[in-house]
């Protein structure tokens, strides 16, 4: 799903109210007739924020997810395919902006969660950056999973299967 609007239109209280992480006032958030709330167990959400540690390496952070999690995964072989090759032991502090936006969008390769939610995920991601994502999500979805997305950036239409376009009314 691929949510659009201008700044301040609703769309990351949307995630966040589907993520669980803001409390709605009223109704349901649903999924194939179940209630999303229990199924946060398996959401991912990653904000607009890199929310990593940034006086940890991009390996000390993402070993840190995978203790949290109880997942599996080959943390060389993600540090390689996020770009960071070289980088994977400098402290995120000193980290570019879009290499600190690759760190936090490695739990992508890391998460086994169904849903995905993602908060404005191309900020500060170059070209080939944004084409490595787009090729996961296509991945996920075609695994029968789901991404939800907020951008300013168009999707290619082979990932949106709905677009909401919020609006702001005064």
């Amino acid at each position: 799903m691929y949510i659009t609007g201008p700044n301040g239109a609703g769309k990351t209280t949307l995630l966040r109210s589907i993520s669980g992480l803001h409390q709605y006032h009223s109704g349901d958030i649903e999924l194939n007739k179940q209630p999303l709330s229990e199924m946060l167990a398996n959401v991912l959400y990653i904000g607009h924020k890199a929310g990593v540690n940034e006086n940890l390496t991009a390996i000390d952070n993402m070993q840190h997810w995978l203790m949290l999690t109880g997942e599996k995964a080959n943390i060389n072989e993600i540090i390689e395919k996020i770009g960071l090759s070289g980088l994977d032991n400098v402290p995120v502090k000193f980290l570019s902006a879009g290499q600190k936006r690759r760190v936090a969008l490695s739990r992508l390769w890391i998460s086994t969660a169904a849903i995905w939610i993602l908060d404005e995920p191309y900020t500060s991601i170059d070209a080939v950056g944004i084409n490595v994502l787009n090729q996961l999500f296509k991945r996920h979805v075609d695994n029968g999973k789901m991404v939800i997305v907020t951008s300013h950036q168009p999707l290619p239409d082979d990932l949106v299967d709905v677009n909401l376009n919020l609006e702001y009314r005064f």
